[in-house]
C-alpha cells in the first residue's frame, strides 16, 4: 500500500514500544515494574469511577459539541482562571481527548511546509511528530541539566529567524520536570511579539491540569 509522505517517516513512540514489550514479558509470566508510560500506581479514585458509570447509566452516551460540553468548559475555565489569577471565559476553552489533539490541530492549522517550529528537547515525542506531519522543520532547543532543564536563551535567540512560525514551550517539562521561570517566559514572549510577522503562536503545554 502507498502511504502519504507525511506519515512515512513517523516512528513509534518509545514509551509505548517498551510498554508492548513489557506486556509480552508479563504474558510470558515475568514480573514487570512499569517505568515506561508514566501510568500512576494508584487506581482511578472510586468517586470518579462511580461518576463515570453513573453518567453512562443516566444516558450520557451521545455526541457532544465538538468543543466539549458547556458545563465542562465552564468548570475548566473557572478552575484554570483561579489557578492563574486571570479571567478565562468558557468560550476560550476547548475540551480534547488528551493532549495530542490539542497539540496537533493548531500545528496543522498554522504550519505549512518549510516553516520552522522551535520545541524543547528532550521533550514529549509528539512535538517532533506533529511538526513533521504538518510539513514543518523541527528546530530543537536543547534542555541541559546545567541550566536546570530550561531554555538556553542565547541558543534560543540564535534559532529564531524569519522562518520561525511557532514556539512550543512545556512547563513543568516532560520528561525533565524543568520549570520555566517568569523571566524566561517573558523573554520568549518578547521574542515572539518582536517577530509577530512570522511567529503566529506560542503553543504552551502545562501539565498542571
Amino acid at each position: 500500500m502507498q502511504f502519504a509522505d507525511r506519515v512515512t517517516n513517523l516512528e513509534p513512540e518509545g514509551a509505548y514500544h517498551m510498554l508492548a514489550r513489557a506486556q509480552m514479558l508479563e504474558a510470558a509470566g515475568r514480573d514487570i515494574i512499569h517505568l515506561e508510560i508514566g501510568q500512576p500506581d494508584e487506581p482511578t479514585y472510586e468517586n470518579i469511577v462511580k461518576a463515570g458509570v453513573g453518567a453512562i447509566h443516566s444516558g450520557c452516551t451521545r455526541y457532544t459539541p465538538s468543543s466539549g460540553m458547556p458545563t465542562l468548559r465552564a468548570a475548566i475555565a473557572q478552575y484554570a482562571g483561579i489557578q492563574r489569577g486571570i479571567e478565562i471565559r468558557p468560550g476560550q476553552v476547548v475540551a480534547a481527548p488528551g493532549a495530542k489533539p490539542a497539540l496537533f490541530f493548531p500545528t496543522l492549522a498554522l504550519v505549512v511546509p518549510g516553516d520552522e517550529v522551535i520545541y524543547p528537547d528532550p521533550g514529549f515525542p509528539t512535538y517532533k511528530a506533529m511538526i513533521e506531519v504538518a510539513g514543518g522543520v523541527p528546530v530543537p532547543v536543547p534542555l541541559r541539566e546545567e541550566h536546570d532543564f530550561i531554555f538556553d536563551l542565547d541558543e534560543f535567540d540564535r534559532l529564531v529567524n524569519e522562518r520561525t512560525r511557532m514556539i512550543v514551550i512545556n512547563s513543568p517539562g516532560n520528561p525533565t520536570g524543568g520549570i520555566l521561570p517568569q523571566s524566561t517566559l517573558e523573554h520568549i514572549a518578547r521574542t515572539a511579539i518582536a517577530n509577530t510577522r512570522r511567529v503566529t503562536m506560542v503553543l504552551v503545554r502545562n501539565r498542571s491540569l
